[in-house]
């Protein structure tokens, strides 16, 4: 009985046999959202539950407040992880442009508390400056800004000189933003970097002895001009406590309460999966954890039943040389380039661009359980024309390893990659403004039902037109 039992084991433990496993694995726990529309978006996710989560499967600039602007009566919107890199650039009611950093899309939204959450980094002088700019602009922002706890606290004297001296001195850049967030990550790592829990609470004790190790750690520090600046900082953040422009949520359980009050909670992802601290494109990825199982113990919400996964037409970023799909003519990616706006919108930089890659996908969505997918940028397929592409799988030319549910995890794999791929897709009709999924034309419902099909997802798909946000259709 034992050997046939260590035998059966053996079996289902086999190469072939997780082969096949993974071959035909599919979301048999996901409940689709039926007769979904593009009126019914909102309602039809909160019903389920009151939380919902958007978060990016790319490298970072997928378009996700396409998908958020579509959410105009949440109670509390929450920005996971990170700190001020992401632009959000907001139309304001007098039809003014303004780059938000510190505050999401959704600071906007009139009914809508924003919660700035125990993984973010934040600065207060710029914080301050954003709620004023928008103030003057006709929006009420008295109790509008909630702030956990233990969030950590930028100071310019501290992880700015950390940012720039740092990045400096590496051989082979990482090409942060310059916004200091790494080095906030790195403090709090450390147990050193202050948050508004110290701050407020007059630890003076506790805020030297971070000031003098750090001063100790890194040398190039003033420890005089640190003390200067946090005062400062201090009195400003008592300032706009007292003018009722932020609250601080004191044990981090205000959206747990929330969500069993059925209050309609959406969260954002400002980063990507494929950018994780863990993930595979470590040194070149972010300092915090941006997987969705993170979601629930970070906010301390009990579960997450939606989530929408947002990737577009294209992937792009900046800096980054070792991905295979990347589009061959470098005339024609600057083209391209020009045409979508692929630019880093904080420093302007230029991205680099690929074709859609369906081994990346098939992982984040494989590890991170998704209900809806959302195709930003579809209107912009056209400019690929008869070269459009979908990478299906790798195979290592070393080793002849083929990879399709998972990816290589260093430069050198990489470099030994060829990717197989189909391309028989001739996308030159504009679908621009296109009202309805009936009215694609033959050729994308093509390249989408194969995209689909390569990404072994069946269900819920919404497919963004054009910039605005009111242009989007459901596809499935």
């Amino acid at each position: 009985m034992t050997q046939d039992l260590e035998k059966d084991e053996e079996t289902l433990i086999s190469q072939e046999n997780l082969d096949d496993l993974n071959k035909n694995l599919e979301y048999a726990k996901i409940n689709p959202i039926k007769n979904l529309t593009k009126e019914n978006l909102e309602e039809q996710i909160f019903q389920r539950w009151p939380v919902a989560v958007i978060f990016g499967w790319q490298l970072w600039d997928e378009w996700k407040w396409k998908v958020t602007s579509q959410f105009k009566n949440a109670d509390y919107v929450a920005v996971w992880p990170w700190g001020a890199n992401a632009w959000h650039t907001v139309v304001l009611k007098n039809w003014k442009s303004l780059a938000l950093h510190e505050l999401p899309w959704w600071a906007i939204i009139e009914k809508a508390k924003v919660y700035l959450w125990q993984g973010r980094s934040i600065n207060i002088s710029w914080l301050y400056t954003e709620i004023k700019q928008l103030e003057e602009n006709w929006y009420d922002m008295k109790n509008k800004v909630i702030i956990a706890w233990n969030a950590q606290i930028i100071f310019d004297n501290l992880q700015k000189k950390l940012d720039r001296i740092i990045e400096w001195l590496k051989a082979k850049k990482v090409w942060t933003t310059a916004k200091w967030i790494w080095p906030t990550a790195a403090l709090k790592a450390l147990r050193t970097g202050p948050n508004f829990n110290i701050l407020l609470n007059d630890n003076s004790d506790q805020l030297r002895e971070f000031m003098e190790v750090n001063c100790n750690l890194f040398n190039w520090l003033n420890f005089e001009e640190i003390l200067k600046e946090i005062e400062s900082e201090k009195t400003l953040l008592q300032k706009m406590m007292n003018e009722w422009y932020i609250s601080i949520d004191t044990n981090n359980m205000l959206l747990n309460q929330a969500a069993y009050e059925w209050k309609k909670i959406l969260v954002e992802a400002s980063q990507s999966a494929m950018l994780a601290a863990d993930g595979w494109m470590y040194p070149y990825n972010t300092s915090n954890d941006t997987w969705l199982n993170w979601v629930m113990s970070a906010l301390n919400l009990p579960e997450i039943n939606t989530s929408i996964a947002v990737f577009k037409s294209i992937k792009s970023k900046v800096w980054w040389w070792f991905f295979p799909t990347k589009f061959e003519n470098t005339q024609f990616a600057e083209n391209y380039r020009k045409q979508s706006g692929e630019y880093w919108a904080t420093t302007w930089r230029p991205r680099d661009v690929w074709y859609l890659d369906a081994v990346e996908a098939r992982k984040v969505l494989k590890t991170n359980k998704t209900d809806i997918i959302a195709f930003t940028k579809a209107d912009l397929l056209y400019l690929l024309w008869e070269i459009a592409k979908i990478w299906e799988e790798y195979i290592n030319t070393q080793n002849w390893k083929i990879y399709r549910h998972e990816i290589p995890t260093t430069k050198e794999e990489y470099e030994n990659i060829q990717v197989k791929y189909w391309s028989q897709f001739d996308l030159n009709k504009i679908i621009t403004w296109l009202k309805s999924a009936e009215d694609l034309p033959e050729e994308y419902r093509k390249y989408i039902d194969y995209m689909l099909d390569q990404l072994e997802f069946k269900w819920n798909v919404l497919l963004g037109t054009w910039p605005c946000p009111e242009d989007f259709v459901v596809y499935k």
